[in-house]
């Protein structure tokens, strides 16, 4: 008879969870920790990560569709108009990255891996305590800025926790997802995020 196997509960999302997946977790952990702030001003706060690894946010992203607006609508420019093929666009990448950083932002996410599709619906109620620890005890921020419709909910739980001073929102609502299409998305987050962001960036 063959052994059974037994996964343990993954720290960054609550699920079962296999070798692999530990070992890609703990990857996106350090991709990250590169970029941390050692005092974080804005922590933007999404669902989860892109489902693959060569498009996590801190490698930089094979896939720029969220990296580009969203460096982009924070005045994060590329270094070069026209970054050469291979080498040279990972070098800007991570010259980006590094503004990113040095300006106090800090991207995390309510679980800390990919979802599967029939977890997203149930997610912050699961991981929203979870994660007010890791904002208390962890990351620590001055302001908090959820990104996305899907991540409302999670306002709420915030706001429980005592952290309403510390939020960033649109008119009560999260605000939007960099490059979703959403009407007029580039000037809410700008002029959100820009509110508390340059005084703290210059203390």
């Amino acid at each position: 008879m063959g052994e059974s196997v037994h996964h343990l509960p993954c720290d960054g999302c609550g699920i079962a969870a296999s070798p692999e997946h530990i070992a890609e977790r703990v990857r996106r952990l350090e991709l990250s920790t590169r970029f941390r702030p050692v005092h974080i001003s804005v922590l933007f706060v999404a669902s989860a990560p892109s489902r693959r690894l060569e498009d996590d946010f801190y490698g930089p992203p094979e896939s720029k569709e969220f990296f580009e607006p969203f460096l982009g609508a924070l005045g994060i420019a590329s270094p070069t108009d026209k970054p050469t093929p291979g080498l040279g666009t990972h070098i800007a990448g991570t010259a980006r990255l590094t503004e990113f950083q040095r300006n106090g932002y800090y991207l995390a996410y309510l679980s800390e891996c990919p979802l599967p599709e029939y977890e997203e619906t149930t997610a912050i109620a699961r991981l929203g305590p979870t994660l007010i620890r890791r904002i208390r005890f962890n990351y620590k921020p001055k302001h908090i800025a959820p990104l996305g419709e899907e991540m409302l909910p999670l306002v709420e739980t915030l706001k429980v926790a005592g952290m309403a001073p510390a939020l960033i929102l649109n008119q009560g609502l999260t605000l939007p997802t960099p490059g979703t299409g959403a009407q007029d998305w580039t000037g809410l987050f700008q002029r959100a995020v820009s509110s508390v962001a340059r005084s703290d960036n210059l203390s």
